[in-house]
């Protein structure tokens, strides 16, 4: 299995909507592990209606030795309700100023989760939010199989992917990660047409290089359902994602001569 990181450069483009449909269709145990720096856990208020008690987050692995990390991520992983398969959630946060205790946690977090995907044959997605604010959250990204730049398909969203993804890119160079990379754009035109007029090819365009992988189609109505039926434009792209993903980090893996690609 795999360490997978979701974040993006603007906006909300369905970061945490399909981290969560991801945990649904797909057919692989998976653990979210939230670390928005937004803080609230907008996770537990999809996953649970607001019925579940915000009682525990990352910030609790501070206390904590690294060398426990693995041990405490599972004591801290709620099981997420109606779920056919395994899957779990480590929540954010209570709020933004409590990311400051998580300074020297990214690090050893992310190894742990690394060993767990691994070790334990579980699908990591963790939803960074938006990037920038997330600070010593990059961290994580030495340790992660795909780093995955969620974008919406506007002008003015691309116009912000254009000029961070560089810079995105040379920070991915310094921990030899640069292939981890790649853009997913979140597709559709019920705002109108003419505000989304731009597809995968021509985000494409844009990106330098990097790779684009299958859209995730924008239903707001099915992104923030609980029930997550497994059929219907927005799961069906999801488990596309879900596909497309794999093969990046295959793809990946071959490229940087690292073992132990996605199953």
């Amino acid at each position: 299995m795999a360490l997978h990181i979701f974040t993006s450069l603007s906006g909300a483009p369905g970061v945490t909507s399909t981290a969560m449909t991801w945990a649904h269709v797909s057919d692989r145990p998976t653990l979210l592990v939230e670390a928005d720096p937004a803080g609230g856990s907008p996770m537990l208020c999809i996953g649970w209606g607001g019925a579940h008690p915000h009682n525990r987050s990352i910030l609790d692995l501070a206390v904590h030795p690294p060398g426990e990390y693995v041990e405490r991520v599972w004591e801290l992983a709620i099981p997420l309700p109606g779920r056919e398969r395994e899957a779990w959630l480590v929540p954010t946060v209570g709020m933004t100023a409590q990311m400051r205790s998580l300074m020297g946690v990214f690090g050893p977090l992310g190894e742990a989760l690394a060993r767990i995907s691994l070790d334990s044959n579980v699908d990591v997605l963790v939803d960074l939010g938006r990037l920038g604010a997330a600070g010593s959250s990059t961290q994580l990204w030495a340790h992660a199989d795909t780093v995955l730049v969620f974008t919406d398909s506007t002008l003015q969203a691309l116009n912000t992917l254009a000029v961070g993804l560089p810079s995105l890119a040379d920070e991915l160079d310094g921990v030899g990660a640069r292939h981890r990379l790649a853009v997913v754009p979140v597709l559709g035109d019920e705002k109108g047409a003419s505000n989304r007029p731009y597809g995968t090819r021509e985000i494409s365009g844009i990106t330098g290089g990097i790779p684009v992988l299958s859209g995730v189609a924008r239903d707001a109505k099915a992104a923030g359902s609980r029930t997550w039926g497994k059929r219907g434009r927005y799961p069906v792209s999801v488990k596309r994602l879900i596909a497309s993903v794999d093969q990046h980090a295959r793809s990946a893996n071959d490229v940087m001569g690292v073992a132990g690609a996605t199953a």
